[in-house]
């Protein structure tokens, strides 16, 4: 904010004239969003522009999404001409853009209602949208732009919907030395009930303007799993805007410890409106010297203009003025404002006479829904379109967000409908043993690679390199293989591709040796490594439920040594050292990749690995290996986002799903009505540092034995596991419709998990267990909720609950309960009751299925 805030208000109150004024009105926000079908690991941009093309007019039943690609994919090249193309005082249109940075400035007017623009992909970063004025920028015509002029996206109408999607405002002031007013806005929102979620805000000074064209009026906006950075008030205005669940970063602009970098908002709040500005369950980083950010300071451009910002149940940075976190402004002072804290966390908070905390009648009235609520009771938090199709309906306390999951709409793949390469099995393994020479040099690894070298994808269709056998010659036996952008490795039912058991097949080089213990690990390359975007490992269910198969052999001995696979893992734990055993898939940084119709059995180590990729199906995967079976995990997402588990049943010796946030943020997460079988539970963790937010689990069953009675070595249900050594946030994580048997540790939420040390603090805030049975639990049976510190609670809702033994440890924990007959206890423990709905649900087991 610089001293031509005057003017500005004044150029903010001559633009509002062109407006007109809106009504007020309730529009579906997100109709008419894109399916997007993993159909052969290929996931289409757009719907068919047969289909989408054609505008409506004044047809209410037509097609309301429209296409847009920079390459011309789509119905249009820019994300203006779309919205240009929407139909005035018409609601319900989507407008979803493909990959890309789309240099352009974008405006939405107030005379279009209830639009939505969507990322095409899920990850803001993929879709950008960017421009570079700032306030000081001449205009072409004579003049400067102004702040709100500078604006690269300006939404003026109610209900707008932004999706997966970066704004930035690329002014760079250092190379424009003689435009003294920097002041640079990314997003202009002007509208009420308002919803970006999972999108980012780019700039340095007013990144983000919430404002109300009319200071008095009612005008919500709700930032959702989002991220803003910036410098100086780059979060500004007079609007109602809530940051829930968000990152804002704090960037560091040299200043030294003590110094000024900037202020994270400055609210200029009408006196006659009760709600300014909050910030809830957010993380505010910065790598800046420690006491160089105010947390805000309120502009006041009027005599009505009193500033109203509060901050809660947020981790802040040490940059973060922590004796004096906020300043005056103008000549106003920061006491004349309403600013205040409440329940902060971090390095960067504290509590003091220059740092109000808010009492607990005003954080029970300064609440996430209550601000949003207006006179309409508008309540956008659990808005999304989670992977089922539809919203859990689901009732929370104030301020717990049910968490929405892939940010896909996904459905039930279908295999590739084009085979670029076929080929037939020359080897029949009737006791999975092949002979010396087979086993010494794998038979198959050469040709197969040869076919999926030699495939290439057709346009936008994946490819296949089939698999298939005749009579008892069924099997292929191969070392290590690549599968390829947009091609789908197909197995034919009957079919089983067997991993060598040479570790030399493996080896990595300049790493361990393969099949070995050591203090270093790394040494085996996964049986199959998936590289570039729209590929798949995929198989044929026939009619009798039989699928194709892998099979690691992890049960028989490593070529050369006396010891199985499995068998070396264990002897690492006794050794204090590491196995190098080979995965059996891994995938990395590969967009839109698929599992379908595939049993995975008897990995040496994890079975599927998917990390830093952007869209991932798994549909009907069976995975089959004993729960003795060490450090077996069955599917692992990490820094990932859009991944959907549906349909699958898992068995294996370590946790079913293990969802890890270490090297890059994992989010969009949806595992659903699929089946775990003597694992240490679905789980987030251990590596959490990057952080892991808005994760669905629903309507999954646990049992605590395997399919040979083998009990789990460490038999869990619900399970978000962290420590020091690799701990971060965890927020947004929904539980729903979850059915435990045979569980020593139904739910588990543990800070300090195997007693790990380091600086990396551990949080889990905005978790919510809604309908969990615990039935045939073992003797002993507990659960462990665990909290870091008083600064750092566990952060629970239990809805719901009903565990046939409701033994606990507990400390550290703010928990909400609505029927629960846990009730935990212990230090730094508080619980408090709300008013829910729903019951328990009513629970069966499967066995698992033949294969």
């Amino acid at each position: 904010m610089a001293q031509s805030r005057l003017d500005e208000q004044r150029d903010l109150r001559d633009r509002r004239d062109h407006r007109r004024s809106r009504t007020t009105r309730r529009a579906l926000a997100i109709a008419g969003i894109i399916t997007v079908v993993a159909a052969g690991a290929a996931i289409p941009l757009f719907a068919d522009a047969s289909t989408s093309g054609s505008l409506p007019g004044t047809d209410q039943n037509a097609p309301k999404t429209l296409t847009v690609a920079a390459d011309g994919s789509g119905q249009y090249r820019t994300v203006q001409a779309a919205i240009d193309a929407v139909p005035a005082n018409t609601t319900g249109y989507s407008i979803v853009i493909a990959r890309g940075s789309y240099h352009e400035l974008v405006s939405v007017p107030s005379d279009k209602p209830g639009l939505t623009l969507r990322g095409a992909t899920g990850n803001p970063e993929d879709v950008v949208i960017t421009y570079g004025n700032a306030s000081g920028t001449a205009k072409p015509g004579g003049g400067t732009y102004g702040t709100l002029g500078s604006a690269t996206a300006t939404f003026a109408s109610a209900d707008f919907t932004a999706l997966g999607l970066t704004f930035a405002n690329s002014f760079d002031k250092a190379a424009n030395p003689g435009i003294t007013a920097g002041q640079a806005v990314a997003v202009a929102a002007e509208g009420d009930r308002q919803v970006f979620r999972h999108d980012r805000f780019l700039g340095h000074q007013d990144t983000l303007l919430a404002w109300s064209p009319n200071a008095t009026a009612q005008t919500r906006q709700y930032f959702s799993d989002d991220f803003l950075s910036g410098d100086v008030d780059f979060l500004f205005g007079n609007a109602t805007a809530v940051l829930d669940h968000s990152t804002i970063q704090a960037l560091d602009d040299g200043a030294a410890a003590g110094g000024l970098n900037g202020f994270l908002t400055a609210a200029n709040t009408d006196a006659s409106r009760h709600y300014g500005f909050l910030i809830a369950n957010s993380t505010v980083t910065s790598s800046a010297a420690a006491n160089t950010y105010y947390l805000g300071r309120p502009w006041h451009p009027s005599s009505t203009a009193v500033a109203q910002v509060a901050v809660r149940n947020t981790v802040l940075p040490a940059a973060v003025k922590r004796a004096t976190p906020w300043t005056d402004m103008g000549g106003f002072p920061w006491k004349s404002a309403r600013f205040g804290s409440y329940a902060n966390s971090g390095a960067g908070a504290g509590v003091n006479a220059n740092s109000p905390s808010l009492s607990a009648a005003q954080a029970a009235d300064y609440t996430v829904r209550k601000y949003l609520a207006g006179t309409d009771g508008w309540h956008p938090q659990g808005a999304g379109a989670p992977s089922g199709g539809t919203t859990p309906v689901v009732t929370t306390p104030a301020g717990v967000t049910v968490a929405t999951g892939d940010t896909r709409r996904v459905t039930e793949p279908a295999t590739p409908s084009t085979v670029c390469a076929a080929l037939n099995s020359g080897l029949s393994m009737p006791n999975r043993v092949a002979t010396p020479a087979s086993e010494s040099s794998p038979p198959d690894t050469a040709r197969i690679q040869r076919a999926l070298d030699s495939c290439v994808q057709s346009g936008s269709a994946t490819v296949a390199v089939e698999l298939s056998g005749t009579g008892a010659d069924n099997a292929f036996l191969s070392g290590p293989l690549t599968v390829h952008q947009g091609e789908v490795l197909l197995l034919d039912s009957g079919v089983t591709l067997f991993g060598s058991r040479n570790p030399a097949s493996y080896q990595v080089s300049g790493k361990p040796t393969c099949g070995t213990l050591s203090a270093g690990e790394g040494g085996c390359a996964p049986l199959i490594h998936v590289s570039g975007a729209n590929a798949g490992v995929e198989a044929v269910r026939a009619s009798d439920g039989s699928q194709g198969r892998i099979d690691g052999r992890g049960d028989q001995s490593i070529l050369g040594s006396g010891t199985t696979w499995w068998g070396l893992a264990t002897a690492a734990k006794n050794a204090g050292k590491n196995q190098n055993n080979p995965r059996l898939l891994e995938a990395d940084n590969s967009d839109n990749f698929t599992l379908y119709h595939l049993d995975l059995l008897n990995s040496a180590n994890f079975h599927v690995v998917y990390q830093g990729g952007n869209g991932f199906t798994v549909w009907g995967v069976r995975i089959k290996t004993p729960a003795s079976a060490r450090n077996t995990d069955g599917i692992d997402p990490a820094g990932s986002t859009n991944v959907t588990i549906n349909d699958s049943s898992i068995q294996d010796g370590d946790d079913g799903v293990a969802i890890k946030g270490g090297n890059g943020a994992s989010s969009n997460i949806t595992v659903e009505n699929s089946h775990f079988y003597g694992t240490h539970g679905i789980s987030i963790g251990s590596e959490t540092s990057s952080g892991v937010t808005n994760v669905l689990f629903r309507n999954n069953t646990l049992t605590g034995t395997d399919s040979s009675g083998t009990f789990s070595t460490s038999s869990t249900g619900i399970r978000i596991k962290s420590s020091t050594a690799a701990g971060g946030r965890v927020s947004d994580v929904s539980y729903l419709d979850t059915c435990l048997s045979g569980v020593q540790d139904p739910l588990v939420f543990d800070t300090h998990y195997s007693n790990g040390s380091g600086s990396h603090i551990p949080f889990f805030t905005g978790i919510l267990v809604d309908g969990v049975s615990a039935v045939r639990s073992p003797s002993g049976a507990k659960s462990t909720l665990v909290g870091f510190s008083s600064a750092y609670p566990l952060g629970l809702t239990l809805e719901n609950v009903s565990l046939d033994t409701t033994g606990s440890t507990a400390s550290y924990a703010v928990i909400s309960t609505y029927n629960s007959n846990l009730k935990p206890s212990g230090t730094g423990v508080s619980l408090a009751a709300f008013n829910g709905g729903g019951s328990v649900p009513n629970c069966s087991f499967p066995a698992y299925p033949a294969l």
